[in-house]
């Protein structure tokens, strides 16, 4: 995800996530309200230029081509609110703590 590193914003998604790995599955973008989201670290401040990874944790990427919807998820159980931080992405939180984005990518051929 890139942040804004004077302002913690999140702006958008970005990264290699290869379709081979995805799991179908029929997804639904719940409810999501318009928004920001600001991102803090428990570790370092933010610094431009410098990557911080999320892959610490499992991980799962869902697709429901029917829908051309993309779920990254870590606790599919956990509740979650939804804000879209840009057109078609959009932040799964579970309090002050990132569970998941929502996609809605353009394939291309």
């Amino acid at each position: 995800m890139e942040v804004a590193v004077d302002t913690g914003c999140a702006l958008y998604v970005w990264g290699y996530l290869p379709k081979e790995s995805w799991r179908r599955e029929e997804l639904e973008l719940p409810v999501s309200v318009s928004g920001r989201v600001v991102v803090e670290l428990d570790d370092s401040p933010l610094e431009a230029g410098i990557s911080v990874s999320i892959a610490r944790s499992d991980w799962k990427v869902l697709f429901d081509e029917s829908s051309c919807l993309v779920r990254v998820v870590s606790d599919r159980q956990l509740p979650e609110k939804l804000v879209e931080i840009a057109d078609g992405v959009h932040l799964g939180l579970n309090g002050a703590m990132l569970n998941s984005f929502w996609l809605s990518p353009e394939f291309v051929n």
